[in-house]
């Protein structure tokens, strides 16, 4: 009776903490990968220092007070804010709007237009975004030998305030289009064609079949892809920035992620870096949550 006993303890016991075992190996990732790296984060911003001197000065929340006053912080969150809204066009309409034209082509027009726009995604980033060099190039450029036949003035795309910007922002959305654009055509296949069918049958045209059905059972899909866009958005401009511009010129066309980067691992302030990655964790969930809270009541569920 008692062996009976101990087993029955021991197989309670189990039961009740398999659980947490299962759950285990992906705490242990999330804990040292995420948990961790973001209360460092937390933690460094509190401070002033540099990797190079091991003394550092406990400033509190000196470094997010001076960004609140510094007139280039600023900028750069405007910037940020001007990147995240090219890509949004770049990388979230545009694949809709390609995905939705390719659904009324044939399936051998369907595979050209998949391969063609992910070419460049399997392509490593330093070497897709050292062929932009040669077009954005002021002397024998492509772009500006088009605008020399066309008649109009040749531009300095890398070197101009004005063009810095939407000029980074077309080769990061060049290279993630196909991508974004495959999701987007997965999304829209999902949708069953029995309600476009009896739609067209009714009368239905293109518009009507896009804006009534395709576009409101694309929601989900749509949400998805617009977050992923959000989160994403200065992660894909950071390669394009530092191989094309460095974020010159003077700073112009740098955003919050890659100025992390120049404090951080070029100039050595940890502090002053980990403040802009505190800053940029809340602006983005900040965002992100409501981004979510307001259009995920407008999405359809499949049910």
């Amino acid at each position: 009776m008692r062996v009976t006993s101990v087993y029955g303890t021991t197989m309670m016991s189990w039961k009740r903490f398999k659980p947490a075992m299962y759950l285990m190996p992906a705490l242990l990732f999330i804990g040292i990968f995420i948990v961790y790296p973001v209360g460092r984060t937390l933690f460094d911003s509190l401070w002033n220092g540099n990797l190079l001197n091991p003394h550092r000065e406990f400033v509190l929340a000196a470094h997010f007070s001076h960004f609140i006053q510094d007139p280039g912080f600023h900028r750069i969150l405007v910037q940020s804010c001007i990147y995240l809204c090219l890509m949004v066009v770049g990388v979230f309409l545009v694949p809709v709007v390609l995905g939705l034209f390719t659904l009324e082509l044939s399936k051998q027009e369907t595979g050209v237009c998949q391969t063609v726009l992910f070419v460049p995604t399997v392509i490593a980033a330093n070497v897709a975004v050292t062929i932009w060099i040669w077009f954005f190039n002021p002397t024998g450029g492509l772009f500006n030998e088009l605008q020399e036949l066309a008649g109009l003035e040749s531009l300095r795309f890398l070197k101009d305030g004005a063009t810095v910007i939407p000029s980074v922002s077309l080769v990061a959305a060049w290279k993630q289009l196909g991508f974004h654009y495959l999701i987007v055509l997965a999304g829209l296949k999902s949708i069953p064609v029995e309600l476009v069918d009896a739609a067209k049958v009714d009368g239905a045209g293109f518009w009507s079949t896009v804006f009534r059905i395709r576009l409101p059972l694309f929601g989900p899909t749509a949400l998805f892809l617009f977050i992923v866009t959000l989160i994403q958005g200065m992660d894909y401009t950071f390669v394009p920035i530092d191989i094309l511009t460095a974020g010159g010129p003077a700073g112009a066309s740098s955003n919050l992620m890659y100025s992390i980067y120049q404090e951080g691992l070029k100039s050595f302030r940890v502090g002053v870096a980990s403040a802009q990655s505190v800053v940029l964790i809340f602006l983005f969930g900040g965002i992100i949550f409501l981004q979510y809270r307001m259009l995920d009541r407008r999405v359809k569920y499949e049910r």
